[in-house]
């Protein structure tokens, strides 16, 4: 099964290919008009204009090798200024917007390129259509135009089955007091139209579930009416490639709908995996991590690495424990010492850098080797530095900061009393308060019946450590104004293991010792296998997370107790029993259904019919609106890989978002909920 990023990257190749299936020569119907047949003989090049949005879409998936590979010898902003470039024609693939429009029209007046292939990254609505046309119908350059196409691509996928929206402060938007109605009406439409796009390039109509009285359920509303009116309306269906597919038909996905209000703790949660680890602390935006670091003589340098979908090391290592990671580091790095010392012995020279100096008295089949495998071993050898590089500054992160100690607490949260909170909070050597306020934050969302004496000590030593308090506070507002239902983000945050870890989970604390004491004294000179070696122990308890125990509940079997009945044994508890009944009072959509009646907006029970026989979906679409992050994702996929038969679940947010970004949100509601 193709995943959605394999099927994003496949519909940009098609657009590079001016919107024909790709054959190898990046020159696929350019001039068939004008000349049948003669494309194939000689290579035509082409130049790709987008917008900052488009440009976020394209540089996620592919990278300028992908690019050439494709055709595209330049690539530029629709926004910068440009050179006219006569001989060529030019690629466009920018947001239907006014502006937009202008600008492309603008080009083509001036005459920049020679044909032009506009590419919109939604619908392009038809009144905007008809300003194009007579933007360029003034001009006269009307006949240059190629090509107009919709491509239903407005949305990046960072990972092959996770998506974003790219909408930053999308939840700073929907809370905030200024939000209008006509405000919040114009994102829920911008969050529709993506989910459209992210729906046609699966070629699915899903059943549609969302909780009642959010975001949410305006986006399920309006989404479903959009996908009943586009089948029923529509001379061109696009969804129809699939009509005669039934066991496609046959399994259509459930697309959970869900408010960020659900599950706010998850968004604050310090994480021991690889990939979540990175995006925690240096974020990984289209991408790409930046890490900043400071010589011991105070000088800052600032270095950029680049995740490529190729990586194989990273596809592997992403959501594991960062023990394990560093273990795997380590054994690349022997295992490429080893191969590189066989190539220069063979060659006779004493390192890679001077295989120019091959001993050309070697056997000819020896130096075919070590020159055919010389750039394969630069390539991996590039590849290990970028995860060395990344890795240690993790670990001088964890060490400075104690994440290994506050991951432990966060491990079993919901059973840590008073005390340990408050040792925590006043420990010196955890100097990050940020790092405490979170921990304070989790603490309180874990335990709904503490008491406010309690708070206010937790809080009074957030204020002497010199924490910033406005997240925190609207924290409590949130809370109040939602009365959320604390009792399901506890287990999350505190309760008990769903199996798959080392040993008992509640024995955890007392298992593990901290990293931060087992590399006290090392020092440079230290081997990297004495280092990597002393975190190969702290590995995390599994945990389903609020909104995974939902998407279980959406995903259940049929029984006569309801859908949440057939939740796995393992998973069950208070977490997933809430989150089954909650399920029962979702909002339910099935587009397909000629009729807006029996299933559209009813209970759970309604949606049965539509689902299996077995009454269990195998696939699901999750969507968050309001942020989401690697954590939850990567809970997510825990929990499709360790289903029976394997399930597939699709991740996706309004905007892929750190702590540290979040609390920013919170603290700026806050203030605005001052006045």
């Amino acid at each position: 099964m193709e995943s959605l990023r394999q099927r994003q990257i496949a519909a940009l190749a098609r657009m590079l290919h001016l919107n024909s299936e790709p054959s190898g020569n990046g020159n696929e119907n350019y001039g068939a008009s004008e000349s049948k047949g003669d494309t194939a003989e000689t290579p035509i090049w082409k130049v790709l204009v987008f917008d900052s949005f488009c440009r976020d879409i394209v540089s996620t998936v592919l990278r300028v090798n992908d690019l050439r590979d494709n055709g595209v010898t330049m690539h530029m902003l629709l926004e910068s200024q440009r050179s006219s470039i006569p001989d060529v024609p030019a690629i466009y693939f920018v947001q239907p917007t006014p502006e937009s429009i202008k600008l492309v029209a603008d080009d083509i007046a001036r005459d920049l390129y020679e044909l032009y292939y506009v590419n919109f990254s939604s619908s392009l609505p038809r009144t905007l259509l008809e300003d194009f046309a007579v933007q360029t119908t003034a001009s006269g350059t009307s006949h240059q135009i190629a090509q107009v196409y919709d491509q239903y691509l407005n949305f990046l996928c960072p990972e092959e089955n996770m998506f974003s929206l790219h909408f930053s402060n999308a939840f700073e938007a929907i809370h905030s007091p200024a939000m209008t109605d006509t405000a919040m009406g114009t994102l829920i439409d911008r969050i529709v139209s993506s989910l459209f796009s992210v729906l046609l390039t699966l070629k699915t109509i899903p059943m549609i579930c969302a909780p009642r009285g959010n975001a949410a359920e305006m986006v399920a509303t309006r989404l479903d009416a959009k996908l009943r009116e586009h089948i029923m309306n529509s001379r061109h269906n696009l969804f129809a490639e699939n009509a005669d597919d039934v066991v496609a038909q046959s399994r259509r996905p459930v697309l959970v709908l869900l408010d960020r209000d659900l599950d706010l703790g998850t968004m604050l949660m310090h994480s021991w995996t690889y990939q979540a680890l990175i995006h925690d602390l240096y974020d990984i935006r289209l991408n790409q991590v930046s890490i900043t670091n400071a010589d011991d003589a105070g000088r800052i340098s600032k270095k950029a690495y680049d995740i490529n979908a190729t990586d194989a090391f990273w596809e592997a290592n992403a959501m594991l424990p960062f023990p394990e990671v560093a273990i795997n580091i380590d054994d690349a790095s022997n295992a490429f010492k080893r191969e590189a010392d066989e190539i220069t012995r063979m060659g006779g020279v004493k390192s890679l850098d001077e295989v120019s100096n091959l001993d050309m008295g070697a056997s000819t089949k020896q130096l075919q080797r070590a020159i055919t495998t010389l750039p394969e071993l630069t390539a991996r050898k590039a590849n290990i530095d970028m995860h060395m590089n990344i890795a240690t500054s993790l670990l001088d992160a964890i060490k400075d900061r104690q994440l290994d100690v506050l991951f432990q607490l966060e491990e079993q949260l919901g059973r840590q009393s008073k005390a340990s909170i408050i040792e925590a909070l006043n420990d010196p050597e955890k100097k990050n308060p940020q790092d405490k306020l979170r921990l304070v934050a989790l603490y309180i969302l874990a335990n709904d019946k503490l008491q406010q004496s309690d708070i206010d000590d937790c809080e009074a030593a957030l204020k002497a450590s010199g924490c910033n308090m406005a997240p925190l506070e609207y924290i409590h507002k949130l809370r109040n104004l939602n009365q959320m239902n604390a009792s399901l983000a506890s287990p999350a945050l505190g309760g008990g293991s769903t199996g798959g870890s080392a040993g008992p989970s509640g024995d955890l604390l007392g298992k593990f010792s901290s990293i931060s004491n087992r590399l006290a004294g090392f020092t440079d000179s230290s081997s990297l296998g004495s280092i990597f070696s002393n975190v190969r122990n702290l590995l995390p308890s599994r945990k389903q997370l609020p909104v995974t125990s939902i998407v279980e509940s959406a995903m259940g079997s049929r029984t006569p107790g309801g859908l949440g009945a057939g939740l796995r044994s393992a998973a069950s508890g208070s977490g997933s029993s809430t989150a089954a009944r909650m399920f029962e009072d979702f909002v339910h959509f099935d587009p397909k259904q000629t009729r807006r009646g029996n299933l559209a907006g009813s209970n759970a029970n309604a949606l049965r019919g539509s689902m299996p026989s077995d009454g269990a979906a195998q696939e699901a679409i999750v969507f968050v609106v309001g942020g989401g992050n690697y954590i939850e994702y990567q809970n997510l996929m825990e929990f499709a890989q360790r289903s029976t038969p394997r399930k597939h679940i699709i991740y996706g947010s309004t905007d892929i978002v750190n702590a540290s970004g979040f609390l920013a949100q919170l603290s700026r509601l806050n203030e605005t909920s001052l006045g």
